[in-house]
C-alpha cells in the first residue's frame, strides 16, 4: 500500500497561515458552551435550539437520518460561501488538502485509530463497496454473512456472486435470539475452508441488537480470514474504538448518529489488512485529495469535523449513557401494549439506542408510521421488509428527551390501545 504519512507540522503552519488569511473555516469547539448545552440535554431537559427541527416535531428517527447541529451546518456553508466566491481557492496549493486532513485526523481519533488508517467516504454503503472492490473477489470465494444485513453493506457481496462468482453463506439469527454465546456459535459453524470473510452489522438495523464484534474479529484471525464490519448504526450511537474491536474494516456514515452532514462517511481500514483490500480510489494514498479520488465535498467534509468535534466534546461514553437510558425508558413503557412485542435486547451489554418492535398483523407498518407522522409530528421509522417482520423502529439521540420519549409512549398506548 503506498498510503503517504500525514505530516502535522505542515498541517498546522498551514492552518495556521490560512486562519490568518481568513480562508480556514474556525472549527475551534467553544467548550464552556457546548458543555452547558450537554448538560442541559443530558439532564432530560428540552433544548431544541441548537438544531434545525420543525416546530413540534418529535424525532426519534436518528437510525435512518441524523440531524445537523445549527454549528455543523454554518460551518459547512461558510466553507461553501468561500469555496463559490473562487471555485479553485481551496485546491491544490490553495490549501484544500489541509482543510479535509483535519477532518480526517478528528475521525481517527475519535474511532481509536491511526491517521494512516482513516479514509472519508460518502456513506457506509460508499466504505463497503470501496472494501468489496478493494479484495477483487474471485470465483468460489466464499462469503459469511448474517440473515439481518442491511442491504447498503450486502449490495456489494451479492455484485460479486452475480459477476464474479463469489459464494454468499447466510447465517440465520432469530430476532429474538439476543444470546452472544449462541450467535458465536451459529457463525463458528458456518465458517469453511472456502470462506475468506465476515461481514457483519455491530448494531442490526433491524432489532438493534449489538453484536460481538470482538469475539467474531477474534475468531476470523484465528482462522486466517477477514472480519469486515457495517458499522451504520453504532458510530456515534455508542462507543466505537475499532482497535479494541479488532475488525480488519470497519465503515459508517457520517450522516446518521454522528450527526454530520449528508453525503459523509467513515472508513477504517486496519494496517494488516492493507496489502490485501486496495480500494481503487485510495490505491495513491489514503488523504481525502489524492488523484484516484476525484474532487470532494469539502463543505460537507469539514461540516463533519465539526460534528465529530461536538461529540468529542461531550464525551461518547455519556452520549451512549444517555441514549441508552432513554431506550430503556421507552422500552418500559411500551412492554404493556399487549398489541406490541418487542424484539430488541433488554437493557444490557447487547442494548442499543435502538427499540424495535413487532406490529399485528392487521397494522400496515408503513401507513402506521405515516399516520404517527401526520398525526401526531411523531418521526419513526418502519422496519426494512427484507427483515421478515411487520416493525416499527425507534432511535433515542442525545437531543432526545425523556418528555419526548414518555409522550412517543403516549401516542403508541392511544393508538393500539
Amino acid at each position: 500500500m503506498k498510503s503517504s504519512k500525514y505530516n502535522r507540522r505542515k498541517f498546522l503552519s498551514t492552518a495556521a497561515a490560512s486562519a490568518a488569511g481568513g480562508v480556514f473555516v474556525n472549527s475551534t469547539v467553544h467548550f464552556s458552551a457546548v458543555q452547558a448545552q450537554t448538560n442541559l440535554l443530558l439532564s432530560g431537559q428540552d433544548n431544541k435550539s441548537e438544531y434545525l427541527f420543525a416546530d413540534g416535531l418529535t424525532y426519534l428517527n436518528t437510525g435512518t437520518l441524523g440531524p445537523c447541529r445549527r454549528e455543523t451546518v454554518r460551518e459547512s456553508m461558510k466553507m461553501w460561501e468561500e469555496l463559490e466566491s473562487l471555485p479553485l481557492k481551496f485546491y491544490g496549493l490553495w490549501g484544500a488538502e489541509s482543510l479535509a486532513e483535519k477532518t480526517r485526523t478528528v475521525a481517527a481519533q475519535f474511532l481509536g485509530c491511526d491517521l494512516s488508517e482513516m479514509l472519508i467516504t460518502t456513506s457506509t454503503t460508499n466504505g463497503m463497496n470501496a472494501v468489496a472492490q478493494g479484495l477483487r473477489l474471485k470465483p468460489g470465494d466464499r462469503i459469511l454473512l448474517t440473515d439481518q444485513e442491511h442491504s447498503g453493506g450486502l449490495s456489494c457481496w451479492r455484485y460479486y456472486a452475480k459477476y464474479y462468482g463469489a459464494v454468499i453463506d447466510t447465517v440465520a439469527i432469530p430476532k429474538v435470539e439476543n444470546n452472544h454465546e449462541a450467535i458465536l456459535e451459529r457463525i463458528k459453524k458456518s465458517v469453511t475452508e472456502k470462506t475468506r470473510l465476515i461481514s457483519v452489522s455491530h448494531v442490526f438495523s433491524s432489532t438493534g441488537l449489538r453484536m460481538p464484534i470482538a469475539e467474531i474479529s477474534a475468531l476470523a484471525r484465528s482462522k486466517g480470514i477477514l472480519c469486515i464490519v457495517d458499522g451504520a448504526q453504532a458510530a456515534g450511537a455508542i462507543k466505537v474504538n475499532v482497535k479494541e474491536l479488532g475488525c480488519h474494516a470497519y465503515a459508517t456514515s457520517g450522516h446518521k448518529w454522528l450527526m454530520g452532514p449528508k453525503g459523509t462517511g467513515l472508513l477504517y481500514l486496519s494496517k494488516d489488512a492493507q496489502d490485501i483490500i486496495r480500494p481503487m480510489q485510495f490505491d495513491e494514498s489514503y488523504n481525502t485529495y489524492n488523484n484516484g479520488n476525484g474532487v470532494v465535498n469539502l463543505a460537507c467534509i469539514l461540516g463533519l469535523g465539526k460534528a465529530l468535534e461536538y461529540l468529542e466534546s461531550v464525551g461518547i461514553n455519556k452520549v451512549e449513557k444517555h441514549n441508552l437510558s432513554l431506550q430503556n425508558r421507552l422500552s418500559e413503557k411500551l412492554r404493556n401494549i399487549s398489541r406490541l412485542k418487542i424484539v430488541s435486547p433488554p437493557a444490557g451489554q447487547f442494548a442499543s439506542p435502538m427499540l424495535a418492535c413487532v406490529l399485528p398483523d392487521a397494522v400496515d407498518r408503513v401507513a402506521f408510521v405515516k399516520m404517527l407522522f401526520e398525526k401526531h409530528k411523531l418521526s419513526i421509522r418502519a422496519t426494512h421488509k427484507e427483515f421478515g417482520f411487520n416493525g416499527i423502529r425507534f432511535c433515542t439521540h442525545i437531543f432526545n428527551t425523556e418528555k419526548e420519549v414518555d409522550f412517543a409512549a403516549e401516542v403508541l398506548h392511544k393508538e393500539l390501545t
